[in-house]
């Protein structure tokens, strides 16, 4: 270890002499001395910000004919029960039926709680 420390002193001196970037070089000189970007009032931004929100808003005529073709859908009567959706059903069924089934297990196996309960040994090197 002592024969690297000459090395680590070494290169720490190098280092040090570098030369710091110029990081005000990177910005143009003409924003470098440009004015502040001017401060504008908030309310005439929130007041026009509001006029188009009322301005995208639904009619009432619309609104009207949006009412009405939702009435029309819920009158129409509901689909019949087809093959597609009793297959559907009875693979929910299983499905629930695994869940359950799984839910009375456990999720780590006694063999690896009791390595995890063991804890790791440290190598003596370590210790």
């Amino acid at each position: 270890m002592p024969r690297f420390l000459p090395l680590v002193s070494l290169a720490l001196l190098a280092a040090g002499c570098t030369q710091f970037p110029e990081i005000d070089a990177r910005v143009p000189e003409a924003e470098r001395n440009a004015e502040p970007p001017a401060l504008i009032a908030l309310a005439p931004l929130l007041a026009r910000a509001d006029a188009v929100e009322a301005e995208s808003r639904v009619s009432p005529e619309t609104g009207a004919a949006l009412e009405a073709r939702a009435a029309e859908l819920a009158s129409r009567p509901m689909p019949a029960t087809t093959a597609r959706t009793t297959e559907a059903a009875a693979r929910v069924a299983a499905l629930a039926a695994r869940a359950t089934s799984l839910r009375g297990e456990p999720v780590i196996d006694p063999g690896a709680r009791a390595r995890i309960d063991a804890g790791v040994t440290l190598p003596a090197a370590l210790q």
